[in-house]
């Protein structure tokens, strides 16, 4: 005798025909929201799925008409929160859309990318949105498939792939003009490792430096507190004549190079002046009073989001010339560049309301 589990099978299109004596035509045509029904029998049909507890397969209808409603999202990083902020402008821009969000990490890791998006293209998603991409152009093509996409961060230059970014060279640019003015001389630059293909903040920092007749000091880390931590322990037990004023690459290690220094029994901004860059939101924090470069990150997602909604949208999405958006950085300036930051002074932009630049 063969054995059951027990446990019930799930209703069928075919069990609600049978419930509702009509064809398995009729119960597709009613799921579907033909208007080719009658009344009559369109209440019949949703009377017997009710009962039976019948669930449409929203999937297989999706498929079915060419369309998922569903976007990838390939995130460098969950333990930064400058991409929740991107996440958060992604849901807002696409809260009406019909469309859902499906998410992965890539981990600064290529191969996790490339396998990250494969696997979206391979669930159909109908585009793909990627916030810190690391690996090349040719690899994501190549993943892609004809899928639509939008790169947040970088500029690929793929055909029908756009991009949206802010200006990272004005960044490492404005790191370095404000703690000039504030009469630092002696500048370092806590970037990022040497592999990873985002070299603007760098570019602008090298750029500002050079302008200014000033001696570039480069150390490399990863992206994280620990790392800025570590790296600036590292410089401490050298020995070597510290620098007055550090630029980070990112807020997390800006803060983990505030930390070391304040271990080591040094002020901030009194000894050495910190700067980072993204403005999430801790650096706003009176315990950390972080100066920020502010890249707009919401507006990243939101601008993205729109871009890959015009791009699936359009009759022929492929077809459309890839488009790169561009805002411009604010910098907001804290207590550990300047002890004076908390005082009103004549054109200085308000901390808690930066104002994306222009496109």
């Amino acid at each position: 005798m063969k054995e059951t589990s027990g446990v019930p099978r799930p209703a069928t299109m075919a069990d609600v025909a049978r419930n509702a004596g009509v064809s398995r035509a009729l119960v597709s045509l009613v799921m579907r929201d033909s208007p080719k029904v009658s009344p009559a029998r369109r209440a019949a049909v949703e009377a017997s799925a009710s009962a039976l507890g019948y669930s449409p397969n929203r999937l297989a209808s999706r498929l079915a008409s060419r369309r998922t409603r569903t976007i990838g999202v390939l995130f460098l990083d969950l333990h930064n929160s400058v991409f929740a902020d991107i996440y958060d402008g992604i849901t807002e821009a696409l809260e009406s859309s019909g469309n859902q969000v499906m998410v992965a990490v890539g981990s600064a890791d290529p191969r996790t990318e490339i396998e990250a998006v494969r696997n979206f293209v391979d669930l159909r998603v109908d585009g793909v949105i990627l916030a810190g991409y690391t690996g090349s152009a040719s690899d994501l093509a190549a993943a892609l498939r004809g899928t639509d996409a939008v790169v947040i961060t970088r500029d690929l230059e793929l055909p029908g792939v756009d991009s949206v970014m802010t200006n990272d060279f004005r960044s490492g640019a404005l790191a370095v003009e404000h703690l000039h003015g504030l009469g630092h001389r002696r500048i370092a630059h806590v970037d990022i490792s040497e592999w990873i293909p985002y070299t603007a903040r760098r570019e602008g920092y090298l750029h500002a430096m050079k302008d200014l007749g000033l001696a570039p000091l480069l150390v490399h880390s990863d992206m994280t507190e620990r790392g800025g931590r570590a790296v600036m322990e590292q410089f401490l037990a050298s020995g070597a004549e510290l620098p007055t004023a550090v630029f980070a690459h990112n807020d997390l290690t800006a803060i983990g190079v505030m930390e070391a220094l304040m271990a080591a029994g040094l002020r901030v901004p009194e000894d050495v002046a910190v700067v980072g860059c993204d403005n999430i939101e801790v650096a706003a924090s009176p315990l950390i009073g972080l100066t920020s470069i502010d890249q707009h990150p919401a507006e990243l997602g939101r601008l993205a989001a729109r871009a890959m909604l015009d791009r699936i949208d359009g009759a022929d999405g492929a077809g459309v010339p890839a488009v790169s958006r561009k805002l411009e950085p604010v910098l907001l300036v804290r207590r550990s560049s300047d002890p004076a930051a908390g005082k009103p002074m004549p054109g200085r932009l308000p901390p808690e309301e930066p104002q994306p630049g222009g496109l």
